[in-house]
């Protein structure tokens, strides 16, 4: 289990958050459900569920600027769409297939699909600036972000009459990508001293999986199923003595990264040595002999569902009402099918001699990147023909800047003080009203976003989030977010009623979730998922004066680092003066 069980953790949440995708296969009384959602529900479904806006918050930021006599504007968009089901049924009849020690047994043929697709642009702008009768800062910011991921798992497990596992079969096709740019315009003045620079950073990286096919045979029944179905088990699994896995698999991974516009000439540096541009694909393929291991946590069935009776009638799209028990329970699907998922991926990526080579020659070349900058830092730091230029335009030697005398014909070159560089300008910055001003707007933005921060439409701390368990199959058949004794999220429910509250989440079983799973299974590119005319990013192409600039994809916390920026510098000056 030991070394086993992050990987395990990380292939949960991957499984249980992100976006699956299986093609369906199964009969028309299959158990199938799943949930869709659209990603520009984002902003209203925060709001309704922490009382803040997140529009609201974008405002006040303006406002706070404003107050504290500044400028700064700021917009965002996301787009997109998530889909993702898991579909469960058994054979009508039994087969037998030997276990790990070659025992022949008969066995309950139980299949389970995922079907996970998922697509998403985010655009995010802000520009910002300051000023006072010697300094300034101007900050134009722009990040964009498109994320896909598109997953088929096909699971067939072989259980004993008594549902303990014998072992299962597993195929992965799919992949995952990111792209992500940046945009960042800085012009900074202060102390006759001067920076600008026009940044620009892309980088994209994604996995594919051509195959992933892989076997799990115990060595005896193995009684999972039964454990999960006891009340309080809690965290409980089948660990290093259950089998083993074995599998063959054809995968890649690609990255390319590039950075340019950093004016290495004004920081002393050569003028290309960090204009990078970094790129691989790595194909491989091979097989893998694993142990096998898997976890699961189930807790007590769960009364506490708002007064709710914990064994419920659920109508789960098969033409008939079934008994589901409230709890959580996870995995939603066989730990089998966890443990042999979290082996067959990590197996695939980390067993490969091409993977590691890779990762050799990206360090060989980060490490090459160091060293050049290095040497250029040495180089420059010995040269005595560094040149200054003057505020008129003139050109001096370096060496002559602050030497107590004018040598520039506008004086540029003597401060008064024996500083110079990005010294001279936080030492303006330091007497300006840089830190009073970042002051107001802390303050204010602190009052603002209290005024505007408003009482939840719904109370987490009273919601009812839980699985839906079949005691009698031994399987999850479903999940339900319940609040204040109404469903939000889940099922028909005997009893239970409709909440008045409206999420961009929409929840399907049966021939609903059929049909959204089979046109789901089709969507296979970022355009199906998150298309461009559904993302209308303009607005932030207009802020940030890009107005050819393609919309499309987002980098976190664009609001924060500007006034990061201005927060540093500030209390730069400040350490400066004491």
């Amino acid at each position: 289990m030991r070394e086993r069980s992050l990987t395990t953790l990380i292939c949960l949440f991957l499984l249980s958050s992100t976006v699956p995708a299986a093609t369906a296969t199964g009969p028309s009384d299959s158990i199938i459900w799943g949930f869709t959602y659209d990603w520009a529900n984002l902003d209203d479904d925060q709001e309704t569920m922490t009382g803040v806006s997140p529009l609201q918050i974008f405002e006040d930021l303006e406002q706070a600027a404003m107050i504290a006599k500044f400028d700064l504007e700021a917009l965002s968009v996301i787009s997109g769409n998530s889909y993702i089901f898991i579909e469960q049924w058994e054979d009508e009849s039994t087969t037998q297939i030997e276990d790990g020690d070659g025992d022949e047994h008969t066995v309950i043929v139980r299949h389970t699909e995922i079907t996970l697709r998922h697509g998403s642009r985010n655009d995010q702008g802000i520009v910002t600036f300051w000023e006072d009768a010697n300094s300034s800062i101007d900050i134009s910011y722009r990040a964009s972000q498109d994320a896909l991921a598109l997953f088929d798992i096909v699971y067939t497990e072989y259980l004993t009459s008594n549902l303990e596992h014998i072992g299962a079969d597993m195929s992965i096709t799919g992949s995952a990508s990111q792209e992500s740019e940046l945009g960042l315009e800085l012009d900074l003045r202060g102390g006759g001293e001067s920076y600008d620079a026009d940044v620009e950073f892309a980088v994209s990286s994604g996995i594919s999986v051509d195959s992933i096919t892989s076997e799990w045979r115990a060595l005896e029944p193995i009684d999972i199923l039964h454990q999960m179905s006891i009340d309080g088990s809690e965290f409980d699994g089948c660990w290093d003595i259950c089998g083993m896995v074995s599998g063959d698999y054809t995968v890649s991974a690609n990255y390319d990264f590039s950075l340019s516009g950093i004016p290495t000439e004004e920081i002393g540096l050569s003028a290309d040595v960090l204009d990078l541009s970094i790129s691989d694909t790595v194909i491989s393929a091979g097989a893998f002999y694993e142990n096998f291991d898997t976890g699961y946590f189930a807790s007590d069935r769960t009364p506490a569902c708002n007064g709710l009776n914990p064994q419920m009638q659920a109508d789960l799209g098969t033409g008939a009402d079934v008994e589901v028990q409230c709890r959580q329970v996870i995995p939603p699907f066989s730990p089998g099918l966890l443990g042999m998922f979290a082996i067959s991926l990590s197996s695939s990526f980390t067993d490969s001699s091409a993977f590691e080579a890779a990762a050799e020659e990206l360090a060989e070349e980060i490490g090459s990147i160091t060293d050049e900058v290095e040497d250029d830092i040495q180089d420059n730091e010995s040269s005595a023909d560094d040149i200054f230029v003057c505020d008129d335009g003139t050109e001096i030697p370096a060496y002559w800047v602050n030497d107590g005398e004018e040598d520039c014909p506008d004086g540029s070159d003597e401060y008064g003080t024996d500083l110079d560089g990005a010294e001279a300008m936080i030492e303006a910055w330091a007497n300006s009203d840089l830190q009073s001003t970042m002051s107001t707007f802390m303050e204010t933005l602190q009052e603002l976003v209290s005024d505007n921060v408003e009482n939840p439409v719904i109370d987490m701390e009273d919601a009812c989030l839980t699985t839906l368990w079949d005691s009698s199959e031994s399987m999850v058949v479903g999940a339900a977010w319940m609040q204040d004794g109404y469903m939000i999220v889940g099922p028909e429910i005997d009893g239970v009623g409709d909440h008045s509250v409206q999420f961009g989440i929409e929840y399907l079983v049966g021939d609903d979730a059929r049909a959204a799973q089979a046109a789901a299974s089709n969507l296979e590119n970022l355009g199906d998922l998150a298309p461009p005319s559904q993302h209308d990013a303009r607005d932030i192409d207009g802020l940030v004066g890009d107005e050819e600039s393609e919309s499309g994809i987002f980098v976190p916390g664009v609001g924060v680092l500007s006034t990061l920026a201005l927060l540093g510098a500030s209390a730069l000056s400040q350490r400066r003066n004491e």
